[in-house]
């Protein structure tokens, strides 16, 4: 029993041995992805506004020889309602202006205007890939042993680093030890 004890902890140093010249290696690349994602949204401003009866500030009045004039359509053009609409359109702003004329005066005068506001959101995703590069693992096991013919139970541990990991176990039925090495290849 004392000589596979020996033979086990040679085995553990040279594992050890081992680990520390590939730990010289070399080291695996951190790859860094962004991503950004731009959003424009339009906020709309709606106002309507309402002005009634404005005075002129200027009155121009005509001298007209009456003989000419047709006094009835004068008078029909005088008491009758006109309404007009001018709309400008452009990037930021949509604007409607509507004015009532009856009686030689503006009665009333509305201007509808929408004011379009862009706000750009942006969102940056960053994504790092990151490579675990030590790690500790403790597990169990049933095992077979061909030259005993019989079955054991054994409990094992693992250390890696980077891509490799030593695997240390003891199996208590055929009091054997164990000692294992893998290196993850993808």
């Amino acid at each position: 029993m004392k000589v596979y004890f020996n033979i086990f902890l040679h085995i553990i140093a040279a594992a050890v041995i081992f680990l520390l010249l590939f730990r010289t290696c070399k080291r695996d690349t951190v790859t860094t992805t962004t991503q950004t994602i731009t959003t424009v949204r339009i906020d709309t401003l709606r106002l309507r506004d309402t002005f009634y009866f404005p005075t002129p500030y200027r009155v121009v009045e005509l001298q007209i020889d009456s003989i000419h004039v047709d006094t009835a359509a004068i008078i029909r053009d005088y008491y009758s309602e006109k309404y007009y609409q001018i709309h400008h359109t452009d990037s930021l702003l949509n604007a409607t202006a509507e004015i009532k004329i009856a009686e030689n005066t503006i009665k009333l005068t509305t201007l509808d205007y929408q004011i379009f506001r862009p706000t750009i959101h942006t969102t940056t995703i960053v994504t790092q890939k990151r490579i675990n590069r030590f790690f500790f693992s403790a597990g169990g096991g049933i095992n077979y042993n061909i030259m005993n013919n019989r079955a054991g139970v054994e409990l094992l541990a693992a250390v890696g680093i980077k891509r490799h990991s030593l695997h240390i176990g003891y199996d208590f039925l055929n009091q054997t030890p164990r000692l294992g090495w893998q290196y993850r290849i993808k």
